[in-house]
C-alpha cells in the first residue's frame, strides 16, 4: 500500500494496478490450500496481501477519480459493495461448509470468483476506461504530481483519523463477539448474531451513505458518526446487557459505516492531480490501524479486561469527533488559499 500511490504515478490511470492486484491476489488465494508446507504458505499469503493492498488502493484512486469526473458523491456507494461483499462471501462459505466442504473448496472457488470477476468487468470496462485514461492524462500532463505541503499535512490528518477508525471498526468486528459471550454470558450462537448485525448495519448504512454526505459534508459525517459510536459504546458497557448491546452494535454500525468512505473520498479531492499518492498514505496509515488495532485490544484485555478495552475504542471514536473541529479549520484555511491562489492566475 505504501508504493502504490508512487506507482500509480508513472500510469495514467490504476487500471493496470487494479487489475494485476485483482489477478495476484486471486491467484494467490487459489493456490493457498494445495500448499502444505510451512515457509512456502507464508510466502504465498504474503504475496496475497500484496496483491489485495494494490487492488484496495487502485480501486479508491479510481473510485476518487469517478466522483472527480461526475462531481457527485459515489463512494460510500462503492464501499457498500465491499460491505455486502463481505456478508455474501461469509454466508457462501456457511452454505458450503453446511454441506460438507472443506478450506480447499471454498479458498479455490473463492479464488476463481476473483479471477473470472476481474477479467469479466474489465472486459465490460475497457474501452471507458481506456477515454477516461487518456483524458486524464491529456489533462494531467503538464501538472507535477507531487503533494504541497498543505496537502500533505491534510492528507495525514485523514490518514490518523482512518488509524483511529480502522483500529475502532476492527476492534468492534473482532472482539464484540467474544464480549457478549465471555463478559455478558450470552450463547456463541448470539454472540455470531451481534457480529452479524454490526456488519449490516454498515452495509445499510453505506447505500445511504451519499445522499447523507450531500446534505451535510466529510467532515460532519466522521464528526457525528465518531460521537453516535463514542455514545453508543459507552452506553453497551453501562448498560451490561445482551439486549442493549446488540441495539448498540447496530447503531455503532450505522455510525462508522460512512468514516472511512469520507476519509478516503476527502483525500481523493485534496490530492487532487497527486491522488495516487494521496490514497497511498491514507491506506496505508488506516489499515496499520485495522493491522495493530485488535491485537493491541486482545493484549490490554489480557492484563486488564475486555470492557476496557472496548472503552480505548470508545476514546478512539471521541478522538475522531473531536478531532474533525481543528480539520474543519485547517481546510477552510486550505480553501481559502486555493481560491485565492486561482483569482491571481
Amino acid at each position: 500500500m505504501a508504493n502504490v500511490g508512487r506507482l500509480s504515478s508513472r500510469f495514467s490511470s490504476s487500471y493496470l494496478l487494479s487489475l494485476g492486484g485483482s489477478m495476484v491476489f486471486g491467484l494467490a488465494i487459489l493456490i493457498v490450500p494445495f500448499v502444505d508446507s510451512l515457509l512456502p504458505l507464508g510466502a504465498l499469503v504474503f504475496v496475497a496481501g500484496a496483491g489485495f493492498g494494490t487492488l484496495d488502493v487502485s480501486m479508491n484512486i479510481e473510485a476518487s477519480e469517478i466522483e472527480r469526473g461526475t462531481g457527485r458523491h459515489l463512494m460510500s456507494s462503492f464501499h457498500a459493495l465491499f460491505s455486502i461483499g463481505n456478508i455474501i462471501g461469509a454466508s457462501l462459505v456457511g452454505v458450503v461448509a453446511s454441506y460438507g466442504g472443506n478450506l480447499r473448496e471454498c479458498l479455490g472457488g473463492a479464488g476463481v470468483i476473483v479471477l473470472l470477476t476481474a477479467i469479466s468487468t474489465r472486459l465490460i470496462a475497457y474501452s471507458r476506461t481506456r477515454k477516461r485514461s487518456r483524458a486524464i492524462e491529456t489533462a494531467d500532463s503538464n501538472t507535477n504530481r507531487e503533494l504541497s505541503t498543505s496537502q500533505k499535512m491534510l492528507v495525514f490528518m485523514f490518514g490518523i483519523i482512518a488509524f483511529l477508525a480502522f483500529l475502532a471498526e476492527g476492534g468492534i468486528m473482532d472482539w464484540s463477539a467474544v464480549y457478549l459471550v465471555s463478559t455478558l454470558g450470552a450463547s456463541e450462537s448470539l454472540g455470531a448474531y451481534g457480529f452479524a448485525i454490526f456488519a449490516a448495519a454498515m452495509a445499510i448504512a453505506r447505500l445511504f451513505g451519499d445522499a447523507v454526505t450531500r446534505q451535510i459534508g466529510h467532515v460532519k459525517v466522521l464528526r457525528f458518526g465518531g460521537i453516535i459510536c463514542a455514545l453508543s459504546l459507552l452506553i453497551m458497557l453501562v448498560g451490561n446487557s445482551v439486549a442493549i448491546s446488540l441495539i448498540v452494535l447496530a447503531l455503532c454500525g450505522f455510525g462508522v459505516a460512512n468514516m472511512i468512505p469520507a476519509v478516503f473520498a476527502s483525500a481523493g479531492k485534496i490530492g487532487s492531480h497527486a491522488v495516487g499518492k494521496a490514497m497511498s498514505i491514507v491506506s496505508t496509515m488506516g489499515y496499520s490501524g485495522l493491522l495493530l488495532g485488535p491485537a493491541l485490544l486482545g493484549f490490554v484485555a489480557q492484563v486488564s479486561s475486555l470492557t476496557f478495552s472496548l472503552g480505548l475504542v470508545t476514546l478512539a471514536f471521541g478522538l475522531i469527533s473531536a478531532g474533525t473541529f481543528y480539520l474543519n479549520r485547517r481546510l477552510k484555511a486550505y480553501h481559502a488559499k486555493d481560491q485565492l491562489s486561482e483569482s491571481f492566475a
